[in-house]
């Protein structure tokens, strides 16, 4: 009888992020994961359903880590301005900590299955919610000249999601100094007040 192969679970998610990121979820099969591992595709199948299980446990975990950081900010901060801030630089930090995630998170949801989709869905309205919940907060101090909150959520989004597609750790700026900057541009706007 053949011994069973025993494998690190975690380091099959890795192998697959490294794939998705470089060759994309579609063009990644489940053999090159199990060649890279070096362990048969029966192995690799014990541990994940199929190639849509790792992609979902992916999305998952980063849906999942994105909704402990905010929710950590949103239960301990007084101030619903500081909140904010220090939720963008949250989710601006963990796009940067997880780059691979993070590009795979947003640019390969599509390929789940309709069931896995409604659940990261449904994490996805959590994370909105908490967005617009705090912008109502901060709405009350009569200091938000926008009229819509959801546009306003989804522009915020729309630019710290897509930080890993331009963001590099040996450019000119650390990721605190693109944080601070792109809070302020999200806050502020781009134009010179005094002009």
């Amino acid at each position: 009888m053949a011994k069973k192969q025993t494998v690190d679970r975690e380091k099959i998610i890795e192998v697959a992020v490294d794939l998705f990121y470089e060759k994309g979820y579609a063009a990644t099969s489940i053999r090159d994961i199990s060649s890279v591992m070096k362990i048969s595709i029966a192995t690799l199948y014990y541990y994940f359903r199929d190639k849509e299980d790792l992609l979902f446990t992916i999305v998952e975990d980063m849906g999942n880590q994105l909704l402990s950081d905010l929710s950590a900010v949103k239960d301990r901060a007084d101030d619903p301005l500081d909140g904010l801030r220090e939720m963008m630089s949250r989710h601006i930090l963990l796009t940067e900590k997880a780059h691979k995630r993070a590009k795979i998170f947003v640019e390969e949801k599509h390929n789940l299955s309709k069931k896995s989709w409604r659940i990261v869905h449904e994490q996805d309205r959590r994370v909105y919610d908490m967005m617009i919940n705090q912008l109502e907060e901060i709405q009350k101090l009569g200091i938000i000249s926008v009229d819509s909150l959801p546009i306003t959520a989804f522009a915020i989004f729309g630019m710290i999601n897509w930080c890993y597609r331009w963001y590099k750790k040996d450019g000119p700026f650390s990721i605190d100094e693109v944080s601070e900057r792109l809070i302020n541009i999200i806050l502020y706007g781009i134009i010179n007040p005094q002009q």
